[in-house]
């Protein structure tokens, strides 16, 4: 990201570690999208993974992207197995400014807490062991209220996330 673009990161994780995560061609790398398209900014990741695939499906390689919002754990546990890094990208509460942009590994969250849905990742079957292979990318929501669209902060944010990961998945080619 632009050094402008990087002091709107408010992330445990810096982003030049996601950056280096998504860049690295050693492994094969899943990028999930997670959210509820019905709940507002809660469709954050969602948006981005749609976006994103765009992009790069058309690359092949060890890039993948999965956007399915009906059961998340169910995608992640099969992903688990496959021994591939995952990078999950979903709305996050982390009493931050709407549109902030917050980043960690699985193995530094308490619990595994980290998305809107309070879905304590670490109990998804075949995670916990993998925690340091998994990173979270969260993006702070407006409203996780019943409706369609997402504000413009957020709007705003998965713009910058999927301009800065297409980078990273460019710079790994």
């Amino acid at each position: 990201m632009s050094s402008k673009q990087s002091q709107s990161l408010d992330s445990g994780t810096p982003w030049s570690e996601v950056e280096k995560f998504v860049a690295d061609i050693s492994a094969p790398l899943d990028i999930v999208g997670v959210g509820n398209p019905l709940r507002g900014d809660d469709g954050a990741g969602l948006e981005v993974a749609t976006l994103l695939r765009r992009r790069v499906d058309h690359r092949g390689g060890g890039v993948k992207v999965h956007v399915d919002p009906r059961a998340p754990e169910r995608l992640l546990s099969r992903l688990a197995e496959s021994r591939h890094r995952i990078l999950v990208i979903d709305a996050v509460d982390a009493s931050r400014a709407p549109g902030s942009v917050v980043c960690a590994r699985l193995s530094d969250t308490s619990f595994g807490f980290f998305a809107t849905h309070n879905i304590p990742l670490r109990l998804i079957p075949g995670i916990s062991s993998r925690a340091g292979e998994v990173l979270l990318v969260g993006i702070q929501p407006l409203s996780i209220e019943f409706g369609e669209g997402l504000s413009e902060p957020v709007k705003a944010a998965v713009s910058r996330v999927v301009e800065a990961l297409s980078r990273a998945l460019e710079d790994g080619k």
